[in-house]
């Protein structure tokens, strides 16, 4: 009896160590679920729905380093409230995949039209995104760019 105690406590240690997650452990993202994720980001950015647009991003974001999701929210929305309508265009030069994570290096270029017709903003530079998986799907973690 006293042997089935120690053996018990033995593998209930054991099993606290070594977590049965490690079982569980998933593979790397595809690409191609990076690609379509990144095809999906452009068409929203270009619809200009923030609702749909803010949902591709984790709520612990960081844009630039500094923006947390809400400030990063702000912005596109003054964005989109003087804009008529925007082209974006994404080059990606490197998609490196990780379990659970993903990072997209590339350039961008963005043609802003403003509300009054008259005024067109060019941006461009290049552009990093960090994806992660959360509850299930791809959401934006970082978004790093330069103009």
């Amino acid at each position: 009896m006293r042997l089935r105690t120690i053996l018990f406590f033995f593998v209930l240690s054991f099993i606290s160590i070594f977590p049965l997650s490690i079982k569980a452990q998933t593979a790397p993202l595809a690409v191609e679920e990076v690609l379509q994720f990144m095809d999906e980001y452009t068409a929203r950015f270009m619809k200009m729905d923030i609702d749909a647009y803010m949902d591709l991003f984790s709520k612990e974001a960081v844009e630039n380093r500094m923006l947390p999701y809400a400030d990063i929210r702000e912005a596109y929305e003054k964005m989109v409230a003087h804009t008529y309508s925007v082209d974006y265009k994404l080059e990606i030069d490197s998609i490196q995949t990780y379990t659970g994570s993903s990072l997209v290096s590339g350039r961008y270029e963005l043609i802003q039209f403003s509300k009054n017709g008259a005024k067109k903003a060019v941006f461009h530079g290049d552009i990093q995104y960090r994806l992660i998986q959360e509850n299930g799907s791809l959401k934006i973690r970082e978004l790093n760019y330069g103009r």
